[in-house]
C-alpha cells in the first residue's frame, strides 16, 4: 500500500481577474511566497510525500507552464486533460491512471493546487489522522477547517456529533458527515458559525483507490463507464482520440457535487491549521502582510493618503490620493478598479465580456 499525492491543477480561477486568466489561471500566479501557487502546492508536499509519488492532473494547454514552473517535477507523473470537464471528470482520469500503477488499498490524497497552507505540523498531523480513519472506515475523509469568522466565499461542511461511535477517532477530531453546502451569503454564514456544528470545507480529501472506483460507479456511472471503457485503449496508438471523446462525451460535475453530497460514507478531519483558497481579491488582501496604513502595495505605487488598500501594478506607475478600500489590480492587458467587498463579483466582468465576444481579455 503506497501513499499518492494528486494536485488538481486544471482550473481557471476566474474571481482573481485580470492576473488569472484562461491561459495563465491562478495557479500558475504569484500571490504569496517566494513562488507561483503551484509551486509552492509542490514544495510543501515534497515534505510529506515521496517525489515518485506526487502526480498532477492538468490540461494539456498547460504542460509548458508547469515545465517551466516545476523544471524538477517528473513528467511521467502528469495526468494530462484534453478539456476542462470539472474535478469528477479529473479524478477519474487519474482514477484509472494510477490503478496501473498502485495496487487498489494505496491511498489517494487529493489537494487543489492554488491554496495558501501554513503550520505544518497541524496540516501533517490532520492528513495522518485522515488517512488512518480512511483505512479504517472504507471512506473518504474530508479536511474540514474549523472556521474563525463567517465567511462567504468559502464552501460548508456540517458534521454530524452524534452519528460516529469510534471513539478513539472521534477523540482524534474525526466526525460524519451530514452534509454539503455552498458558499453561503452573511446571514446564513453567522447562522452556521453560531450553530457550531459547520466548518469550512477545504476541498482536500483522503480515500483508497479502490472507494474511490466503488464511489464513482455508484454515484457517477456514465463517467465510470466512460473512463473503464478508456482504460482499454492505455498504450494504444488511437489512445489521444479516445481520450478527446471521452472527455467531448462528459459534462461538467464537481467531485463534491457528483459524489460527496450524494455519499453516505464521508467522514470529516476537523483541522486547526492556517488554510484559505484564495479565491477572490478581498481573501488575497485579508492574508497578505499589510504596512502601518494597512495597504498591501507590490509594483510601481505612490500613494498618498491612501488606506485599507490593495494596490498590483504591472508594467506603469500606479498613483492614488485620498483613497480608501480599493483594490487596485493592474496585468499586462486590463486594470481592475474594485471597492474592498465587493471582488466575488468580478465573475460578472468575466461573463460580460463572454458574452460580447472580447475573448483577448480572458
Amino acid at each position: 500500500m503506497k501513499r499518492i499525492a494528486l494536485m488538481l491543477a486544471g482550473g481557471y480561477g476566474s474571481r482573481l481577474w485580470p492576473i488569472s486568466t484562461e491561459k495563465s489561471p491562478k495557479q500558475f500566479g504569484y500571490y504569496y511566497g517566494e513562488g507561483s501557487m503551484i509551486l509552492n502546492t509542490y514544495n510543501r508536499l515534497l515534505e510529506i510525500f515521496d517525489k515518485e509519488d506526487i502526480y498532477i492532473v492538468t490540461q494539456t494547454f498547460f504542460f509548458d507552464k508547469i515545465i517551466d514552473q516545476l523544471p524538477d517535477f517528473n513528467t511521467n507523473n502528469l495526468i494530462l486533460e484534453p478539456y476542462v470537464r470539472s474535478t469528477s471528470a479529473a479524478l477519474a482520469f487519474a482514477n484509472i491512471h494510477l490503478r496501473r500503477i498502485y495496487s487498489n488499498d494505496s491511498v489517494l490524497f487529493a489537494f487543489p493546487s492554488d491554496q495558501k497552507i501554513s503550520n505544518m505540523y497541524e496540516f501533517r498531523n490532520s492528513l495522518e489522522v485522515a488517512e488512518s480513519a480512511a483505512i479504517r472506515l472504507n471512506s473518504i475523509l474530508t479536511l474540514g477547517i474549523i472556521p474563525t469568522h463567517p465567511e462567504t466565499q468559502f464552501g460548508y461542511i456540517q458534521i454530524d456529533e452524534g452519528k460516529f461511535n469510534e471513539y478513539d477517532l472521534y477523540d482524534k477530531g474525526v466526525r460524519y458527515v451530514r452534509s454539503f453546502a455552498e458558499k453561503p451569503d452573511i446571514g446564513t454564514a453567522e447562522r452556521f458559525i453560531k450553530a457550531g456544528d459547520f466548518v469550512w470545507n477545504s476541498g482536500i480529501f483522503i480515500v483508497q483507490l479502490n472507494v474511490i472506483e466503488e464511489s464513482l460507479k455508484k454515484y457517477l456511472p456514465k463517467h465510470y463507464t466512460a473512463f473503464e471503457n478508456l482504460s482499454l485503449y492505455y498504450n494504444k496508438i488511437d489512445f489521444a482520440s479516445k481520450l478527446d471523446f471521452t472527455y467531448r462525451s462528459l459534462s461538467p460535475i464537481s467531485f463534491d457535487y457528483g459524489v460527496l453530497e450524494k455519499s453516505n460514507n464521508v467522514f470529516c478531519s476537523l483541522s486547526n491549521f492556517n488554510w484559505s483558497d484564495l479565491g477572490t481579491w478581498d481573501e488575497v488582501y485579508r492574508q497578505s502582510i499589510k504596512d502601518t496604513k494597512e495597504n498591501f502595495i507590490n509594483g510601481e505605487v505612490i500613494a498618498i493618503d491612501t488606506r485599507n488598500s490593495m494596490i498590483i501594478g504591472k508594467d506603469r506607475l500606479i498613483a492614488t490620493i485620498g483613497v480608501k478600500d480599493l483594490l487596485i489590480i493592474e496585468s499586462d492587458k486590463a486594470t481592475l478598479i474594485c471597492k474592498r467587498g465587493e471582488s466575488p463579483k468580478v465573475k460578472q466582468i468575466i461573463e460580460y465580456l463572454r458574452s460580447k465576444g472580447i475573448k483577448n481579455f480572458l
